[in-house]
């Protein structure tokens, strides 16, 4: 049954859902309604002529063929029609990719994989169906197929669980297997080219192997994830970032690089609602976006431009529940041609949602002591007005944001020092602002590190190449400084009184901090982009 927008609007107000930020509701199909059911994963699928189709995982009502896949045409997202319904047994778990014009749905029932050819769409909704049984195993718990053809099947009731690698391009209707990989259970994972990024969600581990051969897969690394219960992950088209969820209440989005498997590195973690005790679930990336399913949350957008400093950017509320338990939004998918999202809300149905991918204002910077100019660790930055904070670490580095632009103040509160507050701080969206703050003086003053002169320090040319030439202001000499963004000294400091030429030639092109301490302890940094 469809339900017009308006009422729609009407029950999500009524049910406290619906909070939304940079996202509009654009349709809705209750499946409450329609089957009796409630539902797990989806994925979405465009035709020849552009139409588009959300495919749907039905949980079952309890008849022997209540559950399966449920293929509704989302072309009008205010008017989503069922056009297919392919019967399966039911269960709670059911996971959909697509591969050229097929579909792939995995369940924890005892029914193996269900294939469906979505080609005669959209001239005839009579679509062919095939159940294939996979050699050893019957159940599956989730999938993955890369750009060329190979499938991945994970969490079987075969050896450990891990990951079984079939080849679709033979016959995209009758899978070839080629191999496997299968250590420990996989839950999840992602792949592109040679390379699987597997989510070991037992172990919180994520491992990154070679599957260039896949009948003999090479590990090349691995990694736990934030709060070691590693979900899913996806790749960013550089493919030196990768993203998890862990599936835990208060669980985290992490970013990660990746681009030396031998020596991954988490670079930052966020959370949505926190302290509400929520739970992420799967997370996609989308042209340095982050589209995240986030159960009782809803739907959630970050911008992930600068990976180490995530923010969000859009929110949208399925469901009236609110706070830990496995309800509301178990998956999205952000990758129709229209760019509409398509979100299957456990209890609520089938939402088609219209985002607005906006960049964030983001603010980073270096706490410091003011009297040694050390960097200060485990300092609180918050951003007033905005439940966005960070803390420091030992190199007194801070990142976070804001969907708005505007003028903020900023607080920053640590052990053994009185409470700077900054008042006035611009954010532009789009837009780095990086504050440096000297705590324990009295004025509770800081230096805003543009790479411009007014604070006290001019760095010119900056970004610069070969030589950068400081001038200061103020009497006396000061001692120089240049530290990386870990707050390590990366080549011997030296003396200077108003000018001086600085070779930086020997530094490998990136971010720097250059820092000055005079004769009585005043301290200014600013940041150095080396080319």
């Amino acid at each position: 049954m469809r339900i017009p927008i308006f009422m729609v609007l009407v029950l999500l107000g009524a049910l406290g859902a619906g909070a939304q930020t940079n996202i509009a509701l654009l349709g809705h199909l209750d499946y409450g309604s329609l089957r009796s059911s409630d539902l797990s994963n989806l994925w979405g699928y465009a035709d020849e002529e552009g139409n588009e189709y959300a495919l749907v995982g039905v949980n079952g009502s309890g008849g022997p063929d209540s559950g399966g896949l449920s293929v509704v045409d989302v072309t009008d997202p205010a008017n989503p029609v069922e056009v297919f319904f392919a019967p399966a047994p039911p269960s709670i778990w059911r996971e959909v990719k697509v591969w050229g014009d097929h579909a792939y749905v995995t369940t924890e029932a005892n029914f193996g994989l269900q294939i469906v050819d979505l080609s005669p769409l959209p001239q005839s909704t009579e679509l062919p169906v095939t159940v294939f049984q996979g050699q050893g195993w019957s159940t599956a718990h989730s999938l993955f197929i890369d750009e060329n053809g190979r499938l991945y099947i994970h969490g079987t009731n075969r050896g450990n669980g891990g990951v079984i690698m079939y080849d679709l391009t033979q016959d995209p209707m009758a899978p070839v297997e080629v191999g496997v990989y299968d250590q420990v259970y996989c839950h999840d994972s992602y792949a592109r080219g040679d390379t699987l990024y597997a989510a070991h969600v037992y172990e919180g581990i994520f491992s990154i192997a070679d599957v260039s051969d896949p009948a003999a897969p090479v590990m090349l690394g691995s990694a736990p994830s934030a709060s070691f219960f590693t979900h899913n992950m996806w790749l960013d088209d550089s493919g030196d970032f990768l993203f998890t969820t862990d599936e835990v209440g208060n669980g985290y989005v992490a970013a990660y690089d990746i681009s030396d498997p031998s020596d991954i590195r988490e670079l930052d973690r966020i959370q949505s609602d926190p302290g509400n005790n929520v739970i992420p679930h799967n997370v996609y990336w989308l042209d340095h976006f982050l589209v995240t399913s986030y159960y009782t949350y809803g739907v959630v957008i970050y911008d992930a431009t600068h990976p180490e400093n995530l923010v969000e950017v859009g929110h949208f509320d399925t469901s009236p529940t609110t706070g830990h338990g496995f309800h509301g939004a178990w998956g999205v998918h952000p990758f129709l041609p229209s760019g509409n999202l398509l979100i299957s809300d456990i209890e609520g149905g089938l939402f088609i949602l219209a985002p607005t991918y906006v960049h964030a204002a983001w603010l980073q910077g270096l706490i410091t002591d003011a009297l040694t100019g050390t960097p200060v660790n485990q300092a609180m930055v918050k951003l007033e007005s905005t439940t966005a904070t960070d803390s420091t670490s030992f190199n007194g580095m801070y990142a976070l944001g804001t969907a708005d632009a505007g003028s903020y103040t900023v607080t920053v509160t640590a052990v053994g020092y009185p409470t700077a507050t900054i008042t006035g701080v611009i954010l532009e969206q789009g837009e780095v602002t990086v504050l440096n703050v000297p705590l324990g003086n009295s004025s509770g003053m800081a230096e805003v590190a543009d790479g411009a002169d007014g604070a006290g320090l001019a760095l010119v040319p900056n970004p610069c190449q070969g030589a950068v030439t400081l001038t200061r202001s103020g009497p006396g000499s000061s001692r120089v400084q240049v530290l990386d963004p870990q707050g390590r000294e990366v080549m011997p400091s030296f003396s200077m009184s108003s000018s001086a030429v600085m070779r930086v030639s020997d530094l490998v092109p990136g971010l720097y901090f250059v820092r000055t301490t005079d004769q009585v302890g005043t301290t200014v940094v600013q940041r150095l982009m080396v080319e």
